[in-house]
């Protein structure tokens, strides 16, 4: 009788762990269709600022969803538009080749 609930649960639970990945997909989907929605709303109506960091929004979303190369062609985009906003700021960013 032991054998067969152990069974019978064991049985149940077979499927959660597909189910359970299935849904983290389906959030982390959300999440990029969220984070472009908000980056193309920056791009109409946003400061150049604004269009850099909802750009570096979608970079991290697909980041987190493992999705390396939408991931790499938002971060291009992310520094483009960042490099924009410091222009128009007129701020000159830190370089990057400069040591401690």
């Amino acid at each position: 009788m032991k054998g067969a609930v152990i069974l019978g649960v064991g049985l149940l639970c077979a499927g959660c762990g597909q189910v359970a990945d299935a849904q983290a997909k389906l959030v982390e989907n959300l999440r990029i269709k969220t984070a472009i929605s908000d980056y193309e709303q920056a791009v109409r109506s946003g400061p150049p600022l604004d269009r850099c960091v909802k750009a570096k929004m979608v970079a991290i979303a697909y980041s987190d969803a493992k999705d390396v190369a939408d991931g790499q062609a938002w971060a291009a985009r992310e520094r483009e538009d960042c490099q924009a906003a410091a222009a128009a700021l007129h701020v000159v960013p830190p370089s990057r080749t400069a040591g401690p």
